[in-house]
């Protein structure tokens, strides 16, 4: 099939990953296992599709380069590696998770590399629908600062009612600017376009205002810097640097004025304000917002017109850019000199380190703060992890356990807000090595694409400028991971692995043609997609199942029967998820409530043998024990709790309560013939 067809296997491949990325995005970020279980199961349903249609040549290619297959082949084995350290975790159902994530993630790269196989330009469709997806999901979020009270369909956009920052639908502020600036970018290549009409280089420049203007209400320092990346690497790759940089800080720009009311309104920045007192100042913005658009819109107009005057040539504009370019960077670096001469540099390292001056997380005077929010101490302690394990690490996913090993303060995370320490404490150096390895090699073939193409030749001209918005949203998402958790929000992930993919795609030069085996190869490809789907839905239907029990014993009056019920949803998930250890505490909670106490305590002593690294388990069974006035229990739950968790307010609490019972030595655990688990044995 010659390039310039209009084949539908490739429009239905980028209408597929523009729908997987959307819900990636609009679930919360498909944080959550359920539906992070539903994308990846939609990424394996995708994967398969076009691997029946290059199979059975149905307009589908699949071309790359090497560095492509090399970094391909590196996720892989990252995901591998993960699933391996099951055998070792501190963490094991987090880890399985994990595995199926970073397959998924190998399953996005695969698609996107079909897409850049099988469509012609790619780079510039791909950057188009990763901006179209984002975009609903800019206008939601913007639609809670200005139309907090309106209702449709059951969708509220009151979700600024307790926190004014931005975040939703993401439910993360930092992912939400990321997400921001992966549409913003291909957006911006497009403006810029010369060889596009002004019908559709307008829009593209008001949709840039849109993502610059939400961006600003996330109060992210770490989307600014990712942003700033992205347009320099942009600029740099670009061709059309003068006409890029002008609409970039045209939008830029455009956007003071209405950041000026949306940080300048107490009732706009104020946490919990009242719905009455958000709507007035909420229409004032929207009002404003629309005008700053419609007067972008004539001036972007305007310029385009300059661009086709006849004063107007490449090389006036290239004579006019390079001052320009030069003036600004020799202030950047002239400003650079001047703060570390005086000084700056250190003050800025001790007020980052400073734990203690953290600015509110929902200030907007946080955009102008150099504390690093606590990242210091969880990276301190991703450092800490790393150290005592620093070839395997402590199992994927496994920092929200090992953190309390290290931690000083009572103070719970996930992550430890860098990516790259998180794989280094959780992977090892060979987990990072194969991670850090499969991005380097995907952006170089990125890179060589930009750079090696003949894109006039190939008649289209402008597909450089769309290649290179597409590696700067991957360097984007690069330059935040430094400073946060990234990995493990697929809403803003997904995108830069597909955006990878089309780049280390190779367009195909003639017809795609069938494969000889394709009969055992599919059905190779459909039952790995099997085993990836079983993979995926037991942890999610185990967690359902577990949220299902919770939610039948929230009421403070529930009937024997519904109590039965949850404790059979309980049992039920524990099955589904033989490595997680949540359900079997849910399932003591309902127990206890029961009044089967006997009960509880062999559900809790399952879960720590499933997870003898789990500290609330520890302290759970502590508890127990406590309460039938078993001294020998107690001293080894404690034991235990305060081994795994020294800093922990709750087992400091459990320690004074549990100094003043005791029991008999002949009532103790061993002595009644059910003695508490008295080591921890992980594989090396």
């Amino acid at each position: 099939m010659p390039p310039g067809t209009t084949a539908r296997a490739p429009w239905a491949l980028l209408a597929a990953l523009g729908a997987c990325l959307f819900y990636a995005s609009a679930a919360e970020g498909t944080t959550a296992l359920v539906p992070r279980g539903w994308l990846q199961l939609a990424l394996a349903v995708v994967a398969l599709g076009a691997a029946a249609g290059w199979l059975y040549g149905r307009g589908l290619s699949v071309t790359a380069s090497r560095s492509g297959w090399i970094g391909l082949g590196l996720l892989t084995g990252f995901a591998v590696w993960a699933a391996a350290s099951i055998a070792w975790s501190v963490a094991p159902d987090r880890s399985w998770a994990e595995a199926n994530t970073v397959l998924a993630y190998a399953l996005a790269t695969f698609g996107g590399i079909v897409l850049g196989s099988s469509l012609d330009r790619a780079p510039e469709r791909a950057g188009l629908m990763i901006a179209g997806a984002m975009v609903p999901i800019a206008l939601y979020a913007l639609a809670g600062k200005v139309l907090p009270a309106v209702d449709i369909a059951g969708l509220s956009f009151n979700h600024t009612a307790d926190f004014a920052r931005l975040r939703a639908p993401l439910g993360y502020w930092n992912a939400l600017a990321l997400a921001c600036v992966a549409g913003l970018l291909p957006l911006l290549r497009c403006a810029a376009d010369p060889w596009r009409r002004p019908r559709v280089r307008l829009p593209a420049l008001v949709g840039v205002f849109l993502f610059a203007l939400v961006l600003g209400m996330t109060y992210s320092r770490g989307g600014l810097l990712a942003l700033m990346v992205g347009v320099v690497v942009l600029l740099a790759l670009s061709t059309e640097r003068v006409r890029t940089l002008v609409l970039a800080l045209s939008a830029a720009i455009a956007t003071v004025p209405p950041l000026a009311i949306a940080l300048g309104r107490s009732d706009l920045t104020g946490d919990g304000v009242p719905l009455g007192a958000r709507v007035d100042d909420g229409l004032v913005l929207l009002v404003v917002t629309v005008v700053t658009a419609a007067l972008l819109a004539v001036w972007g107009r305007a310029v385009i017109a300059l661009e086709h005057s006849a004063t107007f040539t490449p090389a006036r504009g290239r004579a006019v850019g390079r001052p320009i370019v030069l003036g600004a960077a020799g202030i950047v670096a002239l400003a650079a000199g001047l703060f570390a001469v005086t000084g700056g540099a250190a003050r800025a390292f001790d007020d980052f380190t400073d734990v203690r001056e953290a600015a509110s997380i929902t200030d907007p005077n946080r955009l102008l703060s150099r504390n690093s929010g606590n990242r210091w101490v969880w990276w301190r302690e991703a450092a800490g992890a790393f150290s005592d394990r620093p070839v395997a690490g402590w199992g994927a996913g496994s920092f929200p356990v090992t953190h309390r090993l290290y931690r000083k303060r009572a103070l719970d995370v996930q992550q430890p807000h860098s990516v790259a320490l998180q794989w280094l404490a959780e992977d090892g150096l060979v987990g990072f090595v194969l991670a850090a390895g499969a991005l380097g090699a995907l952006l170089a073939a990125g890179l060589a694409r930009v750079r090696a193409q003949p894109w006039a030749l190939a008649g289209a001209p402008g597909e450089r400028g769309a290649a290179a918005a597409l590696l700067a949203v991957a360097t984007a998402w690069i330059a935040q991971s430094f400073l946060e958790w990234s990995w493990d929000i697929p809403g803003v992930t997904v995108p830069m692995f597909v955006a990878l993919g089309v780049l280390a795609a190779r367009p195909r030069t003639g017809a795609a043609r069938p494969v000889a085996t394709r009969g055992p190869a599919l059905t190779a490809a459909a039952a790995a997609a099997v085993l990836f789907a079983l993979s995926v839905a037991l942890p999610a239907l185990s967690a359902r199942a577990t949220n299902a029990a919770l939610a039948d014993t929230a009421a403070l009056e529930v009937s024997p029967e519904e109590l039965a019920d949850a404790a059979a949803r309980a049992e039920f998930a524990a099955r589904l998820n033989p490595l997680a250890a949540e359900p079997l505490l849910d399932a003591a909670t309902i127990a206890a409530r029961r009044g089967r106490d006997d009960e509880a305590r062999a559900y809790l002593l399952d879960a720590v043998r499933r997870q003898p690294f789990n500290a609330r388990a520890w302290s759970r069974l502590g508890t127990v024990e406590f309460e039938r006035r078993d001294s020998d229990g107690v001293r080894r739950a404690l034991a235990k709790t305060l081994e795994l968790d020294p800093a922990s307010r709750q087992a400091v609490a459990f320690a004074a309560q549990a100094a003043l019972g005791a029991a008999p030595p002949g009532e103790s655990a061993s002595a009644t013939g059910a003695p508490l688990p008295t080591e921890i044995v992980v594989a090396p």
